[in-house]
């Protein structure tokens, strides 16, 4: 059941969400900007050209998300433990619609048995959910993470 204030907080949240849902995308846009001039990172975001499945979100959607991942390839998964842990402004979590920056770094068997996701040996994957927050301040933080990737 929803109670009273579940159905108010909901409504209320719905009268700002393509507000919302805009300022996500557009940060997003200027994270996966920096991300993809990275050699160490494969960035998975359709709204990128060179992205695996751009032509098919092209042909679908009108729109984008601030949901991206990262694929990391190194021999070291402690770098990339240590790169996920020294974000200061992305918090540490799944949940994927709320208005803060959230970075998780998915073990190999969390990934599940998806044909499209597939992660070769001493490949790791980051998932970034980008916020609402300054796009430049996001941008130096995963700057000062990148320095933990060997």
């Amino acid at each position: 059941r929803l109670g009273p204030d579940d159905a108010y907080l909901i409504t209320r949240g719905l009268r700002t969400l393509d507000v919302r849902l805009d300022r996500h995308r557009e940060n997003a846009k200027k994270i996966a900007e920096f991300l993809s001039k990275n050699k160490k990172i494969k960035l998975l975001y359709p709204y990128k050209k060179n992205s695996h499945n751009f032509r098919m979100w092209k042909k679908y959607y009108s729109g984008a998300s601030g949901l991206m991942g990262l694929k990391i390839k190194t021999k070291n998964i402690n770098s990339v433990r240590k790169f996920v842990n020294s974000f200061k402004l992305f918090g540490y979590g799944y949940s994927w619609g709320g208005f803060e920056s959230l970075v998780l770094h998915q073990e190999f068997g969390e990934t599940g048995n998806r044909k499209f996701m597939s992660l070769a040996r001493n490949e790791h994957l980051v998932r970034l959910h980008v916020g609402l927050e300054d796009p430049s301040d996001l941008i130096a933080d995963i700057k000062q993470a990148l320095k933990h990737l060997r």
